[in-house]
């Protein structure tokens, strides 16, 4: 019995050693062509980025390295063909039946409704307006789940979503934020976009190191951590690899 425990936690701590050694990792080189194309697709939409953070008093560097590892596993033929059906199902019958990931930034349909209500919640948050959530209806009907989709199927409204989620976790989680490092506030908030912005902190704080990202769904092989990975390219950026003219 003793013999059995030893050897489960010898394999937890290889498992762990296997999958999580942060910092120590050149994700550029893992990824290799991965990155490359995430690196294509965060040029298209940087001109959108900067405009909206500006727009909203937010950090377009900070934004693109949390989108960085949803943009390198975004596949867009395999995005197609999956979302295809779904999305007619989503707008018939709702979330219950059909929630799945669309577009550069896999983002939800739940996941844009819970913004949405968020948004509603604090309406007078000069933000809101400016991304236009003032004017987005959250009742759950046909017409509504539709637009939704609409809005999902568009790169603009990704990044709007995106500045308000930003907006988002600052206004839900200021108390946890408030001690931290610029780059442990940064991981708590690509954590907390990979997990669930609405959980609470302690539960975006239990799953900062955990590690369940790989580029694609199927793929059996390491999983890595999804804040580390966004720390590392925020290193870049602001070391002068990627834009310097935000």
């Amino acid at each position: 019995m003793f013999a059995k425990k030893i050897c489960k936690a010898f394999l937890a701590i290889v498992l762990l050693l296997n999958c999580c050694i942060a910092n120590a990792k050149n994700y550029r080189k893992l990824f290799d062509r991965h990155y490359q194309k995430a690196e294509t697709s965060a040029a298209a939409i940087r001109p959108l980025l900067q405009k909206y953070s500006r727009l909203c008093g937010e950090d377009a560097k900070q934004m693109e390295a949390v989108i960085f590892p949803e943009l390198m596993r975004y596949n867009q033929l395999f995005d197609a063909v999956e979302t295809g059906s779904l999305m007619g199902l989503y707008s018939r019958l709702g979330s219950d039946y059909a929630d799945f990931s669309i577009g550069r930034f896999q983002m939800k349909p739940s996941f844009a409704l819970s913004i949405e209500e968020f948004a509603k919640q604090h309406n007078s948050e000069a933000w809101v307006k400016a991304l236009g959530f003032n004017d987005v209806a959250t009742e759950d009907n046909y017409e509504n789940r539709s637009a939704r989709i609409d809005r999902l199927n568009d790169t603009e409204w990704q990044v709007k979503y995106l500045v308000a989620v930003f907006k988002s976790i600052r206004l839900k989680h200021t108390d946890a934020l408030k001690p931290l490092s610029a780059e442990k506030k940064l991981a708590f908030i690509a954590t907390a976009y990979n997990c669930g912005w609405d959980k609470d902190a302690e539960t975006v704080k239990r799953f900062s190191n955990k590690c369940f990202y790989c580029i694609a769904r199927w793929d059996s092989r390491a999983r890595y951590n999804f804040a580390d990975i966004a720390v590392h390219r925020y290193r870049e950026i602001v070391r002068g690899k990627a834009f310097s003219n935000v």
